[in-house]
């Protein structure tokens, strides 16, 4: 029988056991079990010992057995042996196969979860790092420049080099570099030495050395296939070291430096795919995101084409109100302080502001941009009523003074015809300025609305000699109005914004994490005490997001430069004005508190 050359057949210290030299078998003396050099078989004698850890390679021969015997057992127990081993290395593979597959599915699951394109880099990199001990990693996007594909350096790690090595630039995709070779060829392609490529591979990683005092050694770069298994980048990762935690220097590559393994690039290749597509579907959201922006945008400056006098106020109620929002998150005290808005709500929070108003596209026009009491044109129709009337009277009191003269009247009986028409006259034009000055969107004064409720019961002829009212029924009801521009029917109409607001925002589909959206704008011109709208909710049906859009909406309206119907005041005056709100119960104290001392209405750098 021979041995295959693999193998070696041991005896302890010497000791061959009886009739083993007539098998003619050659064996090994074992001194020093840590000698064992494997495959091997030690054979005992009966009654020896096998150090405990060759126990699983030790058998004990037969001392009375025919030499054929003997060899027929020795071959027996080293397929046994061979077979266990074999065994052994299945396990270990399948244990390490199984690992890695854990390792990957939760790979897999983050890559998928992370949202944050730096992080989402950051992590490719440093699990491909952690899997294979490299010491560096740069990772490389495809991109056109001018119509040319080029490879962008999207994000680098480096252990041992301290200084930051990241530098956004751009290499061709040719064979010029080994990223650029392995993306043009779609290939993944490992080197022992940078320095020394396989023939007609480019050398790589020496202009990085000599920037930072490095040496690259060996190297390891995949493409990264996305679901289209087109080429989208690319990973590069550098020097593969015997432990991970091991500082590269000049002097210490060559020891502590290995190849990556044929297992390295399959693991590499199935992270880089499943980056590839996290990174796709990162920018698909982000174009998503970068397109409802504008959308929203969009929206908001139809809202402030249809009424310019706002213009802006939908983006400064989303400063203030996401600024008292992270005031809110900050806080260690109070009613609010267990309240942690997360970036999800805070973006929806953001997208309720800006849209809060935009069912005043709804709106009518003159309503919507109505600036006096009165709609456009009313005023000067009255003016031109009022001017009628005037040569009206100056006819009727030149035809009184002419009959009077024909009749012989001296001058006696003229003047006082002359002295009653400027009198009428007079009357007339403090009528008129009653009329502009009640046209105003102030609070009417109490003899302003008499004069104005007398005019309404007075008439007028036409050259026909038909009576007309001097103020018609609907400009009396607009010229009455105690304050602000809008009579109640009006004011309702306008307050219908928020419904509309809804209702549109409704028909949006917005994900899980934004469907809040339409019931914060909702809610923004309701009170606690019950008395907003359109709903006439209290307390807690109150979204909280809502009642911080409120103060911060009140706020603006009371202190905007850019409204016609009324003057701006302070930020003392509107800040009192709040407080006497939420004094009666109609606006949360807690939330103007926050507000007012974390000075939200200020710009960010005097806060």
């Amino acid at each position: 029988m021979k041995t295959a050359p693999r193998f070696h057949l041991y005896v302890l210290n010497g000791d061959e056991p009886a009739g083993l030299e007539a098998t003619g078998l050659e064996t090994e003396r074992l001194d020093d079990p840590a000698q064992v050099v494997q495959p091997a078989l030690v054979l005992l004698a009966r009654g020896q010992k096998p150090p405990p850890e060759l126990a699983s390679i030790s058998i004990e021969l037969p001392s009375d057995a025919p030499a054929s015997a003997v060899r027929e057992i020795v071959r027996v127990a080293m397929e046994n042996v061979a077979l266990k081993q074999q065994v052994t290395q299945l396990e270990g593979e399948a244990h390490r196969r199984h690992s890695q597959f854990r390792e990957l599915n939760r790979i897999g699951i983050a890559l998928s979860a992370e949202k944050d394109i730096d992080r989402l880099q950051s992590f490719i990199l440093t699990t491909m790092r952690q899997l294979t001990h490299a010491d560096g990693a740069s990772l490389w996007l495809k991109m056109e420049e001018d119509g040319v594909p080029k490879l962008f350096l999207a994000s680098s790690q480096n252990h041992s080099i301290d200084k930051n090595t990241y530098e956004a630039f751009t290499v061709p995709v040719n064979e010029k570099t080994v990223v650029g070779y392995a993306v043009s060829i779609g290939s993944s392609q490992i080197y022992e030495d940078a320095y020394n490529p396989p023939p007609g591979k480019p050398v790589g990683g020496k202009s990085f050395d000599s920037q930072f005092g490095y040496r690259t050694k060996s190297m390891l770069t995949v493409p990264m296939r996305n679901y289209n298994n087109e080429v989208v980048g690319a990973v590069q990762l550098i020097n593969a070291k015997r432990q991970f935690e091991t500082r590269l220097t000049v002097d210490n590559v060559d020891s502590e430096v290995i190849s990556f393994q044929p297992d390295d690039v399959e693991m590499i290749e199935s992270i880089a795919s499943q980056a590839a597509v996290a990174i796709d579907n990162k920018n698909l959201i982000d174009s998503i995101q970068a397109l409802f922006d504008g959308f929203v945008q969009a929206s908001v400056t139809a809202i402030e084409q249809r009424d310019p006098t706002t213009a802006g106020h939908s983006g400064r109620v989303e400063g203030l109100t996401t600024g008292l929002a992270r005031a809110v998150n900050e806080i260690a005290t109070g009613k609010y302080r267990d309240v942690k808005l997360t970036d999800d709500q805070m973006k929806e929070l953001r997208y309720a502001c800006l849209l809060h108003d935009f069912g005043k596209v709804g709106v009518r026009e003159h309503i919507l941009v109505k600036a006096k009491k009165l709609v456009p044109g009313q005023l000067e129709v009255i003016q031109a009523r009022f001017e009628f009337i005037e040569r009206s009277v100056q006819v009727k009191y030149a035809t009184e003074k002419l009959e009077a003269m024909r009749a012989g009247a001296n001058g006696t009986a003229l003047d006082e015809i002359d002295r009653r028409l400027a009198q009428e006259m007079r009357q007339l034009e403090e009528w008129a300025q009653s009329i502009v000055a009640a046209n105003e969107p102030t609070v009417m004064p109490e003899d302003k609305a008499s004069t104005i409720q007398f005019l309404a019961s007075q008439t007028y002829e036409d050259i026909a000699g038909n009576l007309h009212p001097m103020l018609e029924p609907q400009e009396f009801r607009f010229l009455s109005i105690r304050k602000g521009t809008l009579d109640p029917q009006e004011r309702l109409e306008m307050e219908s914004h928020v419904t509309h607001s809804f209702h549109f925002l409704a028909k949006i589909p917005w994900t899980p994490v934004m469907r809040g959206i339409p019931e914060i704008a909702y809610g923004h011109h309701e009170k606690l005490d019950g008395s907003g709208y359109p709903r006439g909710l209290t307390g807690e049906q109150i979204p909280l997001q809502a009642r911080m859009m409120t103060i911060s909406d009140i706020y603006d309206a009371l202190t905007a430069q850019d409204r016609p119907y009324k003057r701006a005041v302070s930020n003392t005056v509107a800040l009192d004005i709040l407080h006497d709100e939420a004094g009666q119960g109609k606006l949360d104290n807690d939330l103007l508190d926050i507000f007012v001392a974390k000075k939200i209405f200020q710009p960010v750098g005097e806060r």
